[in-house]
């Protein structure tokens, strides 16, 4: 059976629009029993925000959010900072791994891509032990019409990214 994949808005004011993946129709943070605003899984490489160019005068939050989408959709090998090949869907809000993430492994098919092992992901072990005992929901496998997958990150990026 198929999921149904969407990239929706579920924030947005003058600064900056927050976005999720809908599965089936639900907030993927909602599906993992995660708060999308919490602290710990703030950052999400989709969102798009003004950066203040006098602080930060070489980032460029259209090549980020390019970059995670070109991972996204399997044309690129992942790189997170643990070196695991795991796409990473939420950070925290420092934008550091090593704080814990959730993310997944993708395999690209002919006509499915599929998200494998959706979980936490961290290094430091009394971490670990915190997370189980927030109650995060790991998800074992979703599978996305590729086609459908392919055509929502390119409508994503004409309307977020142009």
């Amino acid at each position: 059976m198929k999921n149904h994949f969407e990239i929706r808005v579920v924030k947005k004011d003058d600064k900056k629009i927050s976005f999720d993946f809908f599965i089936d129709r639900k907030a993927l943070s909602e599906w993992l029993n995660i708060s999308r605003f919490d602290l710990s899984y703030c950052n999400f490489d989709l969102d798009t925000f003004e950066v203040d160019k006098s602080k930060f005068p070489n980032y460029d939050r259209t090549k980020v959010t390019k970059n995670a989408v070109i991972q996204f959709l399997g044309n690129n090998e992942p790189s997170n900072q643990f070196n695991t090949n795991r796409i990473v869907l939420y950070r925290c809000h420092c934008g550091s791994d090593y704080c814990g993430v959730i993310s997944f492994k993708l395999d690209k098919q002919d006509d499915l891509i599929v998200w494998k092992e959706i979980n936490h992901e961290g290094d430091d072990f009394e971490y670990e032990q915190e997370i189980k005992n927030r109650g995060i929901q790991p998800i074992k496998e979703l599978k996305f019409d590729r086609k459908k997958y392919e055509l929502e990150f390119e409508n994503y990026l004409e309307k977020y990214c142009s």
